[in-house]
């Protein structure tokens, strides 16, 4: 069995070798047999004209000196000639030997060795008279064994070369694909950042260790996630636990009973607790493809209003307008409740983290197969070293100010997993002093 793919592309190589040098060798084998045929009928043509010519010049002799003419002409040439009278009387047969006249070209056998013949009549003085003649077919035969020898010999050493050199052209070929093999083999989860090589010529390992390098981002992108994850997850519960236990302790070590305060701050921060969890939760859901999104025609506009309405106090209590911009009519086949969550997740942002005095706006706009919403600001604005980083989960740009306002840093990448299952996608653009743009392109509903 041929298990490498070295051995197979190499037996391959090989095979389409043989098969291309036996068509090579079988149709030389037959032009050569078909020159030599044809050269041998013209032969056999000149050796019939020159006996009839030989004998017609001869024909006056007696028997015994006609014979001794004609055997000393043909002797050079290995012929053999037969001349009969209409009536069955022979006149001359080299070596006693009868041939055929009956037909104009035969075959025979003569002591074991091939002959071809050419037969025809012939008008002398003396009546008309049947003329064979045959020549010998050995030298012919002794040419294609010859040929025959040949391709014993040059067949074999050319399979032979044929698959040394599939070998070494196999072996070349394949090597950037051992190159990354070997170095495929040394990657580990400890040293994802490593990259395979990418071979200098062939466009095929080019690609694969393109895409090979590719997945090795993405799973570094994955394990470098789940490493943070668990230190994350335990920072964010952790305060809240911290602030439980310390109120907890205090009320203990109290004598006075529990008041209403201390009872308010333990439900805020069980919230707290609840709503990362939950939110963990939906994530993990829509990772694992576990959460079930409701398939069904959604006008957006209603959507954009309602939100907009709904975060209007926090706006007024800031001193900031929010309001909406252009709002087409356009509708999407989706969940209602995952969208509505992905505009008031943005439109908070945009509200929490704007400058006092600053602006909201709120624009829908629909065409060319797709639907884009688009949430603006006129905030702070983002980094641009944070943008790449802004929908990893747990990440924050302001620390401190985030986990001040309530957030995990978990909103975003609720609303890009969120806006994916939709089979759309989310971008930000943001300029430092100017504000930020969050931009949802959706398809449309068909």
């Amino acid at each position: 069995m041929l298990k490498s793919v070295k051995s197979r592309l190499t037996v391959l190589f090989l095979a389409v070798m043989a098969i291309l040098l036996g068509l090579f060798c079988g149709s030389l084998y037959l032009w050569v047999r078909r020159t030599l045929d044809r050269r041998l009928d013209q032969e056999l043509l000149l050796q019939t004209q020159l006996f009839q010519e030989h004998y017609l010049s001869q024909q006056d002799k007696s028997g015994a000196r006609l014979a001794a003419d004609l055997e000393t002409g043909l002797a050079p040439t290995g012929s053999k000639a037969y001349v009969a009278r209409a009536d069955g009387e022979v006149l001359y047969a080299t070596q006693g030997r009868v041939l055929p006249t009956d037909r104009k070209h035969f075959r025979l056998r003569i002591d074991g060795a091939d002959y071809r013949g050419r037969a025809s009549r012939v008008r002398t003085a003396r009546g008309e008279v049947a003329i064979a003649v045959a020549v010998s077919e050995a030298e012919m035969q002794g040419q294609l064994r010859e040929v025959l020898l040949y391709f014993a010999i040059f067949v074999p050493v050319m399979l032979l070369l044929s698959w040394i050199a599939g070998l070494l052209f196999v072996g070349r070929t394949l090597h950037p694909l051992e190159r990354i093999r070997r170095q495929a083999e040394q990657i580990s989860r400890t040293s994802l950042a490593e990259r395979v090589p990418e071979p200098e010529v062939g466009t095929e390992f080019k690609r694969l260790a393109r895409t090979f390098n590719e997945m090795l981002e993405r799973l570094e992108r994955a394990f470098e996630d789940l490493q943070n994850f668990a230190a994350d997850a335990a920072h964010e519960l952790r305060t809240p636990l911290a602030n439980l236990r310390a109120e907890l302790e205090t009320s203990l070590q109290s004598p006075q009973p529990v008041s209403d305060p201390v009872l308010s701050s333990l439900a805020e921060e069980i919230d707290r607790m609840n709503r990362i969890v939950t939110d963990l939760l939906t994530l993990a859901k829509l990772d694992l493809r576990q959460y079930a999104l409701r398939r069904e025609r959604v006008c957006l506009a209603p959507i954009v209003a309602e939100v907009c309405e709904t975060w209007q106090p926090m706006a007024a209590e800031r001193k900031i307008d929010l309001g909406v911009g252009d709002c087409a009519e356009a509708a999407i086949d989706g969940d209602p409740v995952a969208l509505r969550r992905v505009l008031m997740n943005l439109t908070e942002n945009a509200v929490k983290y704007n400058r006092e005095g600053g602006r909201v706006t709120l624009s829908l706009r629909g065409g060319n197969g797709s639907v884009t919403l688009e949430i603006a600001d006129t905030g702070p604005g983002i980094p641009p070293e944070h943008l790449p980083l802004l929908f990893r989960r747990f990440y924050r740009v302001d620390k401190a100010r985030s986990r001040e306002t309530g957030g995990a840093g978990l909103g975003l990448a609720i609303c890009k997993s969120f806006v994916e299952a939709h089979e759309g996608k989310i971008e930000v653009a943001s300029e430092v002093g100017k504000g930020t743009t969050f931009t949802v392109t959706l398809p449309a509903a068909g």
